[in-house]
C-alpha cells in the first residue's frame, strides 16, 4: 500500500484535542473540589480519568505529527518531481 493512499483520512487533532483538554480542566478541578470535601479516593480517580485522556491526546498528536511529516515529504518529492523545487 503507498504512503499517501495510507494517509487518504488524515487525523485532524485540532478540535478534538481542545475539547479533550476542556474535559481534562473539568476533571482536575473535580477532583481538587473532591479532595478538599475529603473524599480522596474518589478525587484520586478523577484524577486518574484526567490522566488518561490527557496520555490519549498525546498519543493522538503523535500520530498526527507523523501523518503531517510523511505527507510533507509526498508534497516535497512531489515538487521535485514536476520541477517545482
Amino acid at each position: 500500500m503507498s504512503e499517501e493512499k495510507r494517509f487518504k483520512h488524515k487525523l485532524n487533532m485540532l478540535e478534538p484535542g481542545t475539547r479533550m483538554l476542556k474535559i481534562m480542566g473539568i476533571l482536575v478541578l473535580a477532583g481538587i473540589l473532591l479532595y478538599v470535601f475529603r473524599l480522596k479516593t474518589v478525587a484520586f480517580c478523577v484524577w486518574g480519568a484526567a490522566g488518561i485522556i490527557f496520555a490519549v491526546l498525546l498519543i493522538l498528536l503523535a500520530i498526527e505529527s507523523y501523518q503531517d511529516n510523511v505527507l510533507n515529504e509526498i508534497a516535497i518529492e512531489e515538487n521535485k518531481k514536476k520541477g517545482e523545487l
